[in-house]
């Protein structure tokens, strides 16, 4: 074959393989340009083979702007003769940014498999460019430059395979990115046998004119599985960002739910919380005449109320936890004890194993709902003849409480709902959905969490209560006060403000009861103009028309702030905001009605007491 057209041919291939290598710059730079400043550990995997796609880009442009007017169609030009300096200057720019091109990809491949640069890499990068940019110096020829060359890029190529990566990734981009590596290692094999073929051979000079065709197909192998991979990657980002936009959008109507319910428990905890203290008083005094029990019986209804309206304050991460020492195991066998015969029937049997030594600071009432809860579900979904088991081990500054049932299990897709209010897997009629969601807001009032595994050997559910041994107080965060000094006697004068008079006509009856002498106030107001240096303690609801209880507590801070310091607040409704934020800004006591009167008094005795030294 014609000289001429042999050399338009390889000059033809090189300029092709230039232009599409700063393609491949330019598009790797766009697609790598949305994983800018998100740290993702891929898309330094990206910049370095971009950078290799730099490298190669401009040691291809070197060598075009050396061959065209060196071996053009034009006479020879002396200056651009082999061994002249100009080609030698090429050759140096040429061999280092190919020596930059195959140590980039190494460092991608190392980079892309999840792994950062290894250490020989980082120490030999500069040393290896710098040998490779120095060899021209020596040998100022291109063909024996080529044969020097192959093995360093079949090394690159190798190295870049070590531990077969990407050839066992799913992702399709990296097979093809794997397959252009051992192609570029196969073909400079190939362009390293025909440089050092015989000259005599007539596919020779065919063969090295072509080389540059040869390596664009494995230029655009990589580029094209480097595009690919990005796209891909970027694909599956897009869907994970749906998933979360779906998991998100189902958190805010869970939350707008649970707005919605605290709102209405604030008007319905006020509600019945003001006549549930009244009924409670009452039976207490009349519990002293009646003799049938009939008072006994009304105290138990009304504290049953008492836990429901408690329930949803709950749910709606909204109530009081008084706390105190809990021992696990001595709760758990009381939660056993007080199960409905209806659970234990055909059969079913709770097993608590040995909690001996783990101890909790926490809401005990609270607890005890929370593992009656799970009990009785794990109950109802046991067969025949099951047997629920409860454990619980100590973990890192907390106790795990776990309750293993022996039912179907709860399949996958629910798990994530399953502590949603409303929500259950029951048939209808048989779970309000509410269970589960009142044990999970107690549990993350404490500080802990909930979740469901599944049981042992696929059968069955965990349910797993992780909590802190030291859970949340109150509403406020404040710790528990310390406790007051006992009270000597109860005859001081109190003042009770509440806006209910059948709440202040109780009170009043049971501060007489216990030989207090009381007067009143219906609105902060009336109590401000009481004569408040009179009074040994104040006991004050805190949700009243007018300044209310906040306004009182401000007013008597501001005037007079020694009778601020006796002050006991009460109130019926804690789940509103504005209660809320009075518990979190005041260092006052806040009981929560209905109350125990004893706990009561004994805290207006131990104010006056205190106030009285």
């Amino acid at each position: 074959m014609d000289p001429a057209i042999l050399h338009i041919l390889g000059l033809v291939g090189l300029f092709v393989q230039a232009f599409c290598a700063w393609i491949f710059v330019a598009v790797l730079a766009a697609l790598r340009e949305p994983q800018r400043g998100r740290g993702e550990a891929r898309s330094g995997a990206y910049g370095s083979f971009q950078q290799a796609f730099l490298a190669l880009a401009l040691a291809l442009s070197v060598m075009s702007f050396r061959f065209w007017p060196g071996r053009g169609l034009s006479d020879q030009n002396p200056y651009w003769q082999q061994g002249q300096l100009a080609p030698t200057a090429c050759y140096v720019l040429y061999m280092a940014l190919k020596g930059w091109f195959g140590l980039c990809l190494v460092r991608g491949s190392y980079e892309l498999r999840g792994g950062g640069s290894p250490a020989w890499l980082r120490t030999w990068h500069w040393p290896v460019i710098a040998l490779m940019a120095a060899t021209p110096l020596a040998v100022p020829y291109i063909d024996p430059l080529l044969i020097i060359q192959a093995p360093v890029m079949v090394a690159c190529a190798l190295l870049a395979l070590r531990g077969h990566w990407p050839l066992r990734s799913r992702d399709s981009g990296a097979r093809i990115v794997a397959a252009g590596l051992a192609s570029l290692a196969l073909i400079w094999t190939f362009h390293a046998g025909v440089e050092l073929s015989s000259q005599a051979w007539p596919l020779r000079k065919p063969l090295i004119s072509l080389n540059s065709f040869i390596d664009l197909g494995v230029q655009l192998a990589l580029g094209i599985g480097l595009v690919v991979s990005l796209l891909q990657q970027a694909h599956r980002r897009a869907l994970e960002a749906e998933q979360e936009e779906a998991r998100l959008r189902r958190e805010l109507e869970k939350d707008d739910k649970l707005r919605a319910l605290g709102t209405v428990v604030s008007g319905v905890a006020h509600e019945l919380n003001n006549p549930l203290t009244v009924i409670l008083g009452y039976a207490e005094l009349l519990q002293e005449s009646c003799v049938d029990g009939t008072a006994a019986i009304l105290t138990e209804q009304a504290e049953r109320c008492r836990g429901i309206v408690r329930n949803l304050s709950a749910l709606a991460g909204q109530s009081v936890h008084p706390l105190e020492e809990i021992d696990l195991e001595q709760l758990a066998r009381r939660v056993v004890r007080g199960l409905s015969p209806e659970l234990t029937s055909e059969g079913r049997g709770v097993w608590v194993d040995d909690m001996h030594g783990l101890h909790l600071y926490a809401d005990r009432i609270g607890v005890e709902q929370v593992l009656a809860n799970l009990l009785s579900n794990a109950l109802d979904a046991s067969p025949k003849g099951g047997v629920v088991t409860v454990r619980a081990r100590a973990v890192d500054d907390g106790v795990e409480l776990v309750v293993l049932d022996e039912g179907p299990g709860v399949p996958a897709g629910d798990r994530g709902r399953l502590f949603e209010p409303f929500f259950t897997t029951k048939a209808p009629g048989k779970g309000t959905g509410l269970g589960l969601s009142i044990a999970h807001a107690i549990v993350r009032a404490h500080g802990g969490s909930m979740r469901v595994e599944g049981g042992p050997a696929g059968r069955g559910s965990a349910f797993v209560t992780r909590l802190p041994l030291h859970g949340s107080q109150d509403p406020s965060g404040r710790p528990p006060a310390a406790p007051l000094p006992a009270a000597a006697t109860q005859d001081g004068l109190v003042l009770v403000v509440d806006d209910d008079p059948a709440v202040r006509a109780i009170l009043l009856a049971q501060a007489k009861l216990r030989g207090w002498r009381a007067i009143e106030a219906s609105r902060a107001e009336e109590a401000l103009a009481a004569p408040l240096a009179e009074i040994d303690a104040v006991l004050c609801d805190v949700r009243m028309p007018g300044i209310g209880g906040a306004g009182f507590y401000d007013r008597l801070v501001a005037d007079s702030p020694q009778i601020a310091a006796r002050v006991l607040f009460m109130t019926g409704d804690l789940a509103s905001p504005q209660a809320l934020a009075f518990a979190e800004r005041c260092p006052r006591p806040l009981l929560q009605k209905p109350f125990d009167f004893d706990n009561v008094f004994e805290r207006l005795a131990q104010i006056a007491a205190v106030q009285a030294r």
